[in-house]
Order: structure tokens, then C-alpha cells, then sequence
């Protein structure tokens, strides 16, 4: 099984890279490069979570080898997967066998904090307070402004995002990961709105990135639920 992976706001597909020793050998990890970072870094940025969905649609779709897949997404990640996932159903192309949504609350409970539009060293400081960015990092003049401009980007995709999806959309099971020092899981669980079953739960510790704080428990968590199974489907809008 392929297993498609988009990063959080100012992430990067090499995110992902250190969970490929530890994941099951049945499972092809597939970490999608959005343009403007890392080995797309000469392409423009994608200032929306629509145009975000839509690149990762069409590399999902121009990939397709009629390989079972599914789709992890964490923080932002989690909003594109969703859309992603939406274009997918409506171009009636092959559909993931799971998705997991990890560290976000689903759109209707978020609540955007304009971060985007503070001023520069305020938008920095905020950005090292929310975690996730070793100072060290930001030694290097250029790459700091590289980097907090791909920042500001996506947390303006994500505080000026205007969802598409109102109603069920997943029709594949669906597993939430979340760390219940960032989310509460009733929060969580409002994904069920977008779920035609229920969505199964999985907590873990640490921060907002728990994924990169506890990478061996969450690759566990998904070798589990990415076993094969005796008979395998794929999930296509019919």
C-alpha cells in the first residue's frame, strides 16, 4: 500500500523520511512535495489550501498504478487531505483505503488567529513559540527568511481557508491522531460531521508535534492500521 503524506504549515516532504525505516515493508511511504520548498523550492509557493488539494489530487490521480493507498495529513496537512480527497470523489478517481487526520480540528471549530499578518519579528517570535522550529535553524540569514516566508504563506492558506466540505464526504474509515495537550478529543471527534462511519481515535503524547516528539509511536500506530488485510478493496465514487 502507498501511503501519500503532506506536511504542516512550513513543512517539508523529508518530514516523513525518518518513518521509513520503521514502517511495515507492505507499505510505500510517498511524501508529497508541495511546490516553493525543498526540492520544489524554484516553484511558487501555493497561497491556498484549494490550490494546495489541488496539486496533491493530481499527483495522486497521475500516479495511480491501481495500488491501494491512503492519505496522512497533520495540522495544515489535515485541511488539504480533506479537499484533496473531495476532488478526488468528484473527478471519480480512485479512492484511498484510509486517511488519517492528524493534530487539526476539523474546519467548523477552528478558529484563525491572524498570525499571518503580524509584523515581521513579532510573526518570528510567535512562530519559535509555537514550537516546532529549533533557533539553530535560523543561524543562516537567507535560509531563516526562506523559511518564514514559506511560514507566513501557509499559515495565511490556513487562517483564510474557506472549506469546501460541508457535509459527509469520507467514505473510506478514517483515523484521528491527536495529542490532547493541543486538542481535546470531543474536538476531534467533530470530524465525524465529514465521516459516513465513525472515525477511530488514537492519542498520543507530546505537543502539537507529536509526530516528530514520538515518530516510532505513531509509525506503530500506523503499521497497525495500515495491516493488509485477507481481502483487499480499493474505494471508488460509483
Amino acid at each position: 500500500m502507498k501511503l501519500y503524506t503532506v506536511p504542516y504549515a512550513g513543512g517539508f516532504s523529508f518530514t516523513y523520511l525518518k518513518w521509513k525505516k520503521e514502517l511495515e515493508t507492505s507499505i510505500q511511504l510517498c511524501p508529497i512535495e508541495l511546490p516553493g520548498r525543498s526540492g520544489r523550492a524554484g516553484d511558487e509557493l501555493l497561497p491556498t489550501i484549494g490550490q494546495m488539494a489541488d496539486f496533491v489530487a493530481r499527483k495522486i490521480a497521475a500516479d495511480d498504478s491501481g495500488e491501494p493507498y491512503a492519505m496522512f495529513g497533520h495540522s495544515m496537512g489535515a485541511y488539504v487531505v480533506t479537499e484533496a480527497y473531495a476532488r478526488l470523489k468528484r473527478e471519480g478517481q480512485r479512492l484511498p483505503q484510509h486517511v488519517i487526520l492528524s493534530g487539526m480540528v476539523p474546519p467548523h471549530l477552528y478558529k484563525p488567529k491572524r498570525h499571518h499578518l503580524l509584523p515581521e519579528e513579532q510573526f518570528r517570535e510567535r512562530m519559535f513559540e509555537l514550537g516546532g522550529i529549533p533557533r539553530q535553524l535560523t543561524e543562516d540569514p537567507e535560509f531563516a527568511s526562506f523559511l518564514f516566508r514559506l511560514l507566513r504563506s501557509d499559515f495565511g492558506a490556513v487562517e483564510n481557508y474557506l472549506p469546501t466540505v460541508r457535509e459527509k464526504l469520507f467514505a473510506c474509515p478514517v483515523t484521528l491522531f491527536n495529542s490532547e495537550s493541543d486538542h481535546d478529543r470531543s474536538s476531534m471527534n467533530e470530524w465525524d460531521r465529514h465521516t459516513f462511519s465513525p472515525s477511530s481515535y488514537q492519542a498520543f503524547a507530546g505537543s502539537h508535534f507529536f509526530i516528530n516528539e514520538h515518530a516510532n509511536r505513531v509509525v506503530q500506530a500506523i503499521n497497525r492500521i495500515l495491516k493488509p488485510s485477507p481481502v483487499s478493496t480499493t474505494h471508488r465514487e460509483g
